[in-house]
């Protein structure tokens, strides 16, 4: 059997780029013998279709830019991965966090991050820096990609314990947690009306970011005695939301079994 599959990381290497100016994701395509093309697109933001060692991966001409990129990614994703089988129809829903790990899905938009948001490369601009917004928009104009896929990525690989979620009307659609933020952690179903995000979700301009109680985000005994840092933007019809621990030290403190240390 023969296989196909190299690494996003291999790919870079092969191709000597060193630096986010450099990922041109059309022409590392074309490199892994998949043409991307650009048509109008109803129903979903990309598609991709294959035979023998040739692809043709189209994508949504009227999405933006970053929002290209990313999908052309998640496509060469799956042309890497799943090639053989059938063709993938990528919208909105399948290029969003909430998919099952390990799924095809989330194993692309993994595939795209590593593509789009090398490590290598990631790492030493976002190490020391502030888990906000400030520092997700100074990112994702360097590697050209979208607030939230440089929000997922700052979350997970930056030098504080932070999570990003992202709400419509008052409904948590999706969260991500960085390794730092342990499991026992619950988010609770709606933000407080302590938060920014309450307040945005509520036609409200509040000012962000800033120091909000814990348990506003979480049901945990003892949240009400912690802050945390809240940024909130509005997105689409919804509200991103980067939540940081600043102080270490406070969510340290907080053990699994719902006690203060």
């Amino acid at each position: 059997m023969t296989v196909y599959f190299k690494s996003a990381a291999d790919v870079l290497n092969e191709l000597a780029i060193h630096d986010p100016g450099q990922i041109d994701v059309e022409a590392i395509a074309h490199y892994c013998s998949a043409t991307v093309i650009y048509e109008p697109l109803v129903g979903c933001e990309a598609h991709i279709v294959g035979r023998k060692n040739r692809a043709i991966i189209t994508v949504n001409s009227s999405a933006p830019r970053p929002r290209q990129r990313f999908s052309a990614a998640h496509e060469l994703g799956h042309w890497m991965r799943d090639r053989g089988t059938v063709g993938f129809a990528c919208d909105k829903n399948k290029l969003s966090p909430q998919q099952r790990a390990e799924g095809p899905e989330h194993l692309a938009n993994v595939y795209a991050a590593d593509l789009l948001l090398p490590l290598s490369m990631f790492v030493p601009r976002a190490q020391g820096r502030p888990i906000t917004f400030e520092t997700t928009r100074a990112l994702a104009q360097q590697f050209d990609t979208s607030l939230t896929a440089t929000a997922i990525r700052l979350v997970q690989h930056g030098s504080f314990p932070a999570m990003v979620l992202y709400i419509d009307g008052s409904v948590r659609k999706w969260s991500v947690r960085g390794p730092d933020v342990p499991a026992f952690l619950k988010l609770r179903d709606e933000p407080a009306a302590t938060t920014v995000a309450h307040e945005l979700l509520h036609g409200e301009q509040p000012d962000s970011p800033t120091d909000v109680y814990a348990d506003g985000w979480f049901d945990h005994p003892g949240a009400d005695r912690f802050n945390l840092r809240e940024d909130s933007v509005r997105v689409g019809r919804g509200v991103l939301t980067i939540l940081w621990w600043k102080d270490e030290r406070q969510l340290l403190s907080i053990d699994g079994d719902g006690d203060s240390a």
